[in-house]
C-alpha cells in the first residue's frame, strides 16, 4: 500500500488544487507527522487561494514503534455498529495477510556488519510498509480519539507547542515575506508551518514539540 497519494480538491471559492494525503502514517520513520496529527492538520488540505481547510475524511494506518501504538483509524467516530462490525471483519483478514507477507519478506539474520547493511538497505521500504515489528493492531474511530490517546503517551516536552507570526492587511507580498520567514525559522528549529486567514489577519503558525517551539520563542525574544 502506498503511504501517500495526491488528491484533487475543488474549493467552494472556485479553486481546484492538489494536496498530499496519507494512507499510512509511521511516526517512527517520519517523526514530524506526529505533530501534523496533533495540530489537526493530518489529511487536511488548505486551499492556496482562500486558506479554507478541507478534511479528506479518509481512514489511515497509524504506527508509532517507540510508544507501541499500531492502529487503523477511521475518521468517523459515529460509525453505525453494523458498519463497524463489517469493517472489523475485513481488517482482521487484511492484518493476517500483512503479517504473513512481512514474515515472508523478512530476510534471515546475518551477523556480518557489511552484509547486514547491504541486506537492509533494499529491504527498508517493503519492511516499513508491511510493519513486521508492529504490535497488535487497534481500531480507533475518530481522529480526535487518536489524538487524545497519542497525547497521553507523550512526555510533557514532547507535546504540541505552537507560536504564530501575523501580518495585518491584504498585501500578498507582505504575506509571502512572512511565510518565507516562518519557513526558514521552522526549518532551523525542526518544526512545521501552517497558515490561517481570518479577515485581513494572516497568521503563520510554527508548530512542533514544546521543547523545540520553546527554544524558538526564546530565540525570537532575544532577537526582536
Amino acid at each position: 500500500m502506498a503511504r501517500t497519494t495526491e488528491m484533487t480538491f475543488a474549493c467552494p471559492c472556485g479553486t481546484t488544487f492538489t494536496a498530499t494525503v496519507h494512507h499510512a502514517v509511521n511516526v517512527t520513520l517520519e517523526p514530524q507527522l506526529l505533530y501534523t496529527l496533533l495540530a489537526g492538520r493530518l489529511n487536511v488540505a488548505t486551499c492556496p487561494n482562500c486558506e479554507r481547510q478541507i478534511a479528506t475524511g479518509l481512514p489511515f494506518i497509524y504506527h508509532d514503534l517507540k510508544r507501541g501504538l499500531f492502529a487503523y483509524v477511521h475518521p468517523n467516530a459515529d460509525l453505525p455498529e453494523e458498519d463497524r462490525d463489517t469493517l472489523l471483519a475485513g481488517l482482521r483478514r487484511v492484518y493476517a495477510e500483512a503479517v504473513e507477507t512481512s514474515e515472508r519478506i523478512s530476510p534471515p539474520h546475518d551477523s556480518h556488519p557489511s552484509r547486514a547493511r547491504q541486506r537492509h538497505e533494499p529491504a527498508d521500504l517493503p519492511r516499513a510498509i508491511a510493519e513486521p515489528e508492529a504490535p497488535p493492531m487497534q481500531v480507533i474511530f475518530g481522529v480526535e480519539r487518536l489524538i487524545t490517546l497519542v497525547e497521553s503517551l507523550l512526555e510533557p516536552e514532547e507535546r504540541l507547542g505552537r507560536v504564530a507570526l501575523t501580518a495585518t492587511g491584504p498585501d500578498p507580498a507582505a504575506r509571502e515575506r512572512l511565510l518565507d520567514v516562518a519557513r526558514r525559522l521552522a526549518t532551523q528549529s525542526g518544526c512545521l508551518v501552517d497558515t490561517e486567514l481570518d479577515g485581513d489577519t494572516y497568521s503563520v503558525w510554527i508548530y512542533g514539540s514544546r521543547k523545540r517551539v520553546g527554544q524558538l520563542v526564546k530565540l525570537l525574544n532575544t532577537n526582536p
